[in-house]
């Protein structure tokens, strides 16, 4: 194990105390100047890292315990399991790993980590939580500073009401005034506990920013990794919190206020207080920047900016999808398609000349179709079927690689990130992990079957064939928009997302596609029965190619492209 010892390991296995100069990361150990030479000119360490002993003691003391080898076996690391997300030595692999199916070459991994866009997110999430802390605590500032004045006005009003009244309302002006200091001083003992604990997370920010600092200066490529590991977990948790503030009442805007009683001018003899001192609660202001989101908008390639008014599609291909009634489609990175069929077990994949490529048979029944980057894997959900689950496809081997069992009938599906989005019937839409088998439910919601999804940035687009509606969340689930025009749009299914952010549905039932707006505020018909539609049931956006993939009922599928 890396530490901090203060000797050389060579000369400390015979006995003898010398001071190293070096510390070398594939031994794990500190070298003295005569042991640095045999170590440079010995064959088995030749090729080995070191760096000055003063360097090493720079690295943050966790990162210093992060060795290259297991300390359950004294092997070197060589396997990095996704699934676990942690590094094993061969042993573990048999001892631990052996059902998982999901391993990397740890060299790969951490190839190139510390120029990779993994470590350049964190420190931009670093960032914006400093960023974050400081909006916050401007915010509260304001707030104390708003009560003051809020304050020395509603005190001037007070005095000045008490001017035309009796001399025997002292009393009641004392007691008042009373009630406006306690409830300004809870309020401002409130906000200033915010400040107090805002500072501290302040603190934690900065110490993980120098962190960062220093691994990237001193840290080796699998220490660089593992920190980075735990630095996410570490700034995740501190965005939950950020984000519990803004969610409850903790960041209310507090708002002194002071009415008047309408009787005071004229029943003097009956008057028992000046007024009432209330606290409101408003919304809070405070927008918590994220730079992930935003990157993941800017990521993908540009599109002029699409009014809805002017987009028209022209056919450039028809794919004979050689099975009824497709209810899934997706646009692969390479032009290739993929198509799954409601009531079916079998996935078929088109070459970009339309031509048959293969063919896969399920274990269950397939019903929508997502394409993942993050391992080139396709996502397939079951509908109803007998068996409840996601099945994921390695594309590249042409195998099933794991069948993901879930509680509901899932049928739309969409990808943020390695997570999957899906709309589960009768429960509603859900995030699901396929490495971890851990669901979040994003909107709890009694949803019918047949019901698509969509994802574009930090929005979730569904479709509700039953209601013919069109709704837009964010990723907490609430509801920003939402489109229902039956004169226009009948049997929503399928739906997408171009690069700037139109949606397209496909209307099974009016015999079309219809375009709405990002804002929900503009649509247009088209494609129609003319364009060659024949009960389109699924559509996909390449982003890439910047064409639009239709699923008809019936044995074709059409790609236009934008004209």
């Amino acid at each position: 194990m890396a530490t901090s010892k203060p000797s050389c390991g060579a000369c400390d296995r015979q006995n003898i105390t010398k001071s190293p100069i070096v510390w070398c990361t594939d031994c794990d150990e500190g070298l003295c100047s005569e042991c640095q030479k045999h170590h440079r000119v010995s064959k088995p360490s030749q090729n080995h890292n070191t760096l000055p002993i003063t360097e090493f003691h720079e690295l943050p003391k966790d990162v210093q315990q992060i060795t290259q080898n297991c300390d359950k076996h004294n092997e070197k690391y060589t396997i990095y399991c996704k699934k676990h997300k942690c590094p094993c030595c061969g042993n573990c692999v048999v001892e631990d790993h052996i059902d998982c199916r999901d391993f990397s070459r740890l060299t790969d991994i951490i190839d190139k980590t510390k120029t990779s866009e993994a470590l350049i997110e964190i420190e931009q999430s670093l960032a914006d939580l400093a960023e974050n802390i400081q909006r916050i605590r401007h915010n509260r500032e304001n707030n104390l500073k708003t009560l003051s004045e809020k304050k020395s006005y509603i005190e001037k009003e007070i005095k000045e009401t008490r001017v035309t009244i009796n001399n025997h309302l002292d009393k009641m002006q004392d007691a008042v005034l009373k009630t406006l200091n306690t409830s300004e001083e809870k309020e401002r003992r409130e906000i200033s506990l915010s400040l107090t604990l805002l500072d501290g997370k302040g603190a934690e920010i900065s110490e993980y920013q120098k962190k960062i600092v220093k691994i990237k200066q001193h840290a080796t490529d699998l220490q660089t990794f593992l920190s980075l590991k735990q630095l996410e977990n570490k700034v995740s948790c501190e965005n939950e919190f950020l984000q519990s503030l803004v969610d409850t009442d903790s960041l209310k805007e507090s708002v002194l206020s002071y009415n008047v009683h309408n009787f005071i001018h004229k029943f003097l003899t009956d008057i028992r207080k000046f007024g009432d001192i209330t606290i409101e609660k408003k919304s809070c202001d405070v927008i918590l920047t994220r730079r992930k989101d935003k990157q993941a908008q800017m990521l993908v390639p540009h599109v002029s900016n699409r009014s809805v008014k002017h987009i028209n599609l022209k056919l450039y291909k028809t794919v004979n999808t050689i099975n009824y009634n497709a209810s899934g489609c997706c646009m692969l990175p390479d032009g290739n398609m993929a198509f799954t069929y409601y009531g079916s077990s079998k996935l078929n994949i088109f070459s970009t000349d339309g031509s048959h490529d293969f063919c896969m048979w399920l274990r269950t029944n397939a019903f929508d179709i997502a394409y993942i980057s993050e391992d080139n894997t396709l996502a397939v959900t079951s509908g109803e079927s007998k068996r409840k689950c996601l099945t994921i496809i390695d594309i590249q081997n042409k195998l099933l690689k794991e069948d993901i069992a879930v509680t509901n009938y899932c049928y739309g599906i969409a990808v943020k990130d390695t997570q999957l989005i899906c709309s589960a019937s009768g429960k509603g839409i859900q995030l699901i992990d396929p490495y971890n088998n851990s669901t979040r439910e994003i909107v709890r919601d009694t949803l019918p079957k047949f019901c698509y999804v969509t994802r574009f940035g930090d929005k979730i687009y569904h479709t509700n064939s039953t209601t013919n509606s069109i709704t837009c969340y964010d990723l907490h689930g609430s509801v920003q928009w939402t489109f229902k025009n039956v004169s226009v749009l009948n049997g929503a299914r399928g739906i997408t997302v171009d690069n700037v952010g139109n949606v397209y549905v496909a209307g099974t039932t009016s015999n079309n596609v219809v375009v709405i707006s990002a804002d929900g505020q503009q649509h247009k018909e088209i494609l129609t029965a003319s364009d060659g539609l024949s009960g389109p049931n699924a559509l996909d956006y390449c982003k890439s190619t910047d064409m639009l993939l239709v699923a008809n009922c019936r044995n074709s599928a059409m790609l236009f492209a934008f004209v």
